[in-house]
């Protein structure tokens, strides 16, 4: 079944790429709907943009203080490293397992395990569902709401279902984070509201809430941070400022800012093979900006960064590299 994460604004969406089972219209409509609600809902400012999890279609746009052995608990749906392109259980040592069940209006929810990484939270969950053959051609969305220590996240957040069947819906799910002190243990609490079916038509209703305490002590003892402090001036005189690098066991997240947003700013690595690190997500038009990128092989010295600008029209996405802006970055 088709998987996730494409780009998408609050004004335009090519619809016409998706693979698999074609989308009707009434169907293109309801996300379209669905994803400008979601945005509104949660900022109405940033976009977030997310790549697929393996070579699936497109769809919206996404430690625990425990005596209990990963191994001991089972994970009902895919595990996160298949979230962020990352070799199996390659991510065991920073993972909190969950494997609890909530039930609610008849149908059973799973948590199966997540993740703290620099400025995110990672979730895979299960919908234990009884879908017909008819509701296997569409997807499905959940709305996830995520408190950090007792305060509701407003940040950006997206994902969507992995796979669907008609007896699960395995969804991944992010949440940006501000201001969390990896080291600290964090109180944690997920709702998820509903299930839906992406032309609108049908829905499970629910709320399955989960808490939890995790921390991120473990990773932030592995991450390495390489300030960068470059800027540079766009052609409408909006000054760019990239700030720095952040390297994890997740993760290789490069930040930056931007005067306003009017520009859609992106950037490109690659090592020095020339070969092209997978994105798997970003924050963008906003002043405070990133671009997320698989985790770095211990093997690269380098990356060669490269903006290029977004532009979007009633038929296509149009890409324009900054050549003369291009640098490189020395990783160890």
């Amino acid at each position: 079944m088709e998987n996730l994460f494409e780009r998408v604004n609050e004004e335009n969406m090519d619809l016409s790429e998706f693979e698999g089972n074609p989308l009707t219209d009434v169907e293109k409509k309801a996300i379209k709907k669905r994803i400008k609600t979601k945005l509104k809902r949660k900022s109405g400012k940033k976009r977030k943009v997310f790549a697929a999890v393996a070579s699936l279609s497109i769809i919206l746009l996404i430690e625990m203080n425990s005596n209990y052995a990963l191994a001991d608990i089972p994970v009902i749906g895919n595990a996160l490293e298949k979230f962020v392109y990352s070799k199996e259980d390659s991510l065991h040592n920073y993972k909190t397992v969950i494997g609890e069940t909530v039930e609610d209006n008849g149908m059973k929810v799973t948590l199966n395990e997540v993740l703290l990484d620099d400025g995110q939270l990672l979730i895979s969950s299960t919908f234990h569902t009884n879908l017909t053959n008819k509701d296997l051609d569409y997807n499905w969305f959940s709305d996830i709401d995520v408190y950090i220590n007792g305060k509701k996240s407003e940040l950006s957040g997206g994902g969507g279902p992995n796979e669907i069947t008609n007896s699960a819906v395995k969804y991944f799910w992010t949440t940006d984070l501000q201001n969390i002190n990896m080291k600290d243990n964090q109180k944690i609490k997920i709702v998820f509201h509903n299930l839906e079916r992406s032309d609108a038509k049908k829905i499970i209703k629910g709320k399955w809430r989960f808490t939890f305490n995790a921390s991120g002590k473990k990773l932030a003892a592995n991450e390495k941070i390489i300030p960068i402090d470059r800027s540079f001036t766009l052609e409408d005189n909006q000054k760019v400022t990239i700030e720095k690098l952040i390297i994890t066991p997740v993760s290789t997240k490069l930040t930056y800012k931007i005067n306003t947003a009017d520009t859609d700013l992106s950037f490109r690595m690659h090592d020095q093979n020339g070969v092209e690190l997978q994105g798997f997500s970003a924050s963008t038009s906003g002043y405070d900006n990133y671009n997320r990128f698989i985790a770095l092989q211990s093997t690269v010295p380098k990356l060669k960064v490269i903006p290029y600008i977004t532009s979007y029209d009633e038929i296509d996405i149009n890409e324009k590299i900054l050549y003369d802006k291009v640098f490189e970055i020395k990783v160890k």
